[in-house]
């Protein structure tokens, strides 16, 4: 028996749309693998702002499947994130089309942490 690998990165805030889309792909992914041979590789990140206004200007989440971005700032059906992974089933993965590092680093002086994002 031949499985099949997708990686799904999934970019997340902490919504409640962001929630419904990771349980609906680990849904999805359990069927696929089930009924499909297709292992899903769920990647989640949740994306952390430290400005509301940009927080708020965001969408999420957004879905890339092998380093395609396929949903943004909605949570797709079941039946729409089935279809899209079974057409990336089989093609190589390739970065994702929009990536960042950011480090955090976090002071702690006997007070209160003090954290800052280094970008």
């Amino acid at each position: 028996m031949e499985v099949t690998k997708v990686i799904v990165e999934v970019q997340l805030d902490f919504s409640e749309e962001s929630d419904e889309a990771l349980r609906t792909l680990f849904a999805v992914a359990e069927e696929l693998l089930d009924k499909h041979n297709i292992w899903v590789e769920i990647i989640p990140t949740h994306i952390w702002f430290v400005d509301p206004v940009q927080a708020e200007m965001s969408d999420f989440p957004k879905i890339f499947i092998n380093g395609k971005l396929r949903f943004v700032g909605r949570t797709p059906s079941k039946k729409e994130l089935k279809q899209a992974i079974l057409e990336y089933a089989g093609l190589p993965p390739k970065p994702a089309e929009v990536s960042s590092n950011v480090f955090a680093k976090v002071n702690f002086d006997g007070g209160t942490p003090e954290a800052s994002l280094i970008m």
